[in-house]
């Protein structure tokens, strides 16, 4: 599997629901830049995982316009909300059989994902919009090879 993996970008200050926090102007200028820088990486793409979060939702939106993919590729999904189990994430990604897919979610879990997958001992810094590619033979716990990351 090639999972890529996008941080949503800046949003509006914390709100009262964190889950309604909007992107900011910057943030959705900073979400497709980084998009269309590696646009051409990610042709390979055929699924969009996202949180429910209104920020998180509209960064991947962005993505599908990158992209150039449809609405029904996009899959909203309560395994990658912020305070999501990264085991629960990882078996579902597993058994989905997919090739190539893109997740739109939110930092702690974006960072620990990174981590685990990859299995370093150093934690993966992701920032808002920052997007990652990681290669999996076996989609587990330390069998991924971090291909690249950037922030914008």
């Amino acid at each position: 599997m090639r999972l890529f993996l996008l941080r949503h970008g800046r949003a509006e200050p914390f709100l009262a629901n964190d889950a309604s926090r909007a992107l900011v102007a910057s943030g959705r200028e900073d979400v497709r830049n980084i998009l269309t820088r590696k646009r051409d990486a990610m042709s390979a793409v055929t699924d969009v995982w996202v949180s429910p979060y209104v920020r998180a939702r509209q960064s991947a939106e962005i993505a599908l316009d990158v992209l150039g993919l449809s609405a029904q590729c996009e899959r909203v999904s309560d395994l990658i909300v912020p305070e999501a189990r990264v085991g629960h994430l990882i078996d579902a990604l597993y058994e989905s059989g997919l090739e190539s897919v893109l997740l739109v979610s939110h930092q702690p879990l974006a960072s620990t994902l990174l981590d685990t997958l990859c299995g370093s001992s150093a934690a993966h810094d992701m920032r808002t919009a920052s997007l990652a590619a990681v290669e999996l033979d076996v989609v587990a716990a330390d069998m991924g090879r971090l291909q690249w990351l950037l922030h914008p």
